[in-house]
């Protein structure tokens, strides 16, 4: 091969290579955290166990059945039995409970703990690339693999963290490694990893996340995301009113 035309190819590949790192950027990064997640303006259902451990104590679980539309969500509890028939639904910044044999529908806050490290806010869908402002901020690389680490700054009132680091692969499909998660006073609240993806239709998403404590490392939950489809959804099941007469 010529000199010139083997400089000509390495000229081309290296501009390809620089074009391809060019098109990873804040916006992209956070929007593929948001679709392995969930499904992105769609309505979608999707189950969710979480087991909650403590030190020197039995762990517990419950599940729940969730159902989300743009910024609206319900979640419905399916166990243990005592919380069976509770139901959470978050409409924009508000959060609210419903519990039966009450006729009384009691506003929440996101960020208020449901089981062990889970708060309610970590279950109803966020919205990341709504909720956020993102930036880059860095490059890292984790036990031998090239990460991006991307800072996400609240931008909506009702979240359940005001502040987000997120690291995400450079390799093809970016997909998360971990989360921290922070309060308005900059305080590291949980650490999430990452730590199962699986197919649902040919949409890879979060299959295992695991939630540790950042004061008190023995205690952690573990979130199994299982089920998710796509559903067309009564907007009606999405009204404060609503919350006392599901099925």
């Amino acid at each position: 091969m010529k000199k010139g035309r083997f400089s000509f190819i390495v000229g081309l590949l290296l501009t390809l290579s620089v074009s391809a790192r060019a098109e990873v950027t804040a916006e992209s990064l956070v929007n593929r955290l948001d679709e392995v997640r969930g499904y992105r303006d769609q309505g979608f259902v999707f189950d969710i166990t979480n087991i909650s451990y403590k030190k020197d104590k039995e762990p517990r679980t419950n599940t729940l059945n969730v159902k989300v539309f743009n910024d609206k969500s319900l979640i419905r509890f399916e166990s243990p039995a005592r919380e069976k028939g509770r139901a959470m639904l978050k409409e924009d910044a508000n959060m609210w409970l419903y519990i039966p044999g009450t006729r009384r529908v009691i506003r929440i806050a996101p960020s208020q703990r449901l089981i062990g490290e889970t708060s309610n806010g970590d279950v109803v869908g966020t919205n990341f690339s709504r909720d956020y402002r993102a930036e880059i901020i860095g490059e890292e690389t984790l036990e031998g693999q090239d990460y991006w680490l991307l800072e996400l700054i609240s931008t909506a009132s009702g979240v359940a963290y005001a502040k987000v680091k997120v690291w995400m692969a450079k390799s093809e499909g970016n997909q998360p490694f971990k989360s921290e998660f922070y309060s308005r006073s900059d305080r590291l609240l949980k650490t999430a990893f990452y730590k199962e993806f699986k197919n649902y239709d040919g949409a890879l998403k979060l299959h295992k996340l695991l939630l540790v404590d950042a004061l008190m490392q023995d205690n952690y939950t573990w979130m199994k995301f299982d089920d998710y489809r796509l559903e067309e959804l009564d907007q009606a099941i999405f009204q404060k009113a609503s919350l006392g007469k599901l099925n």
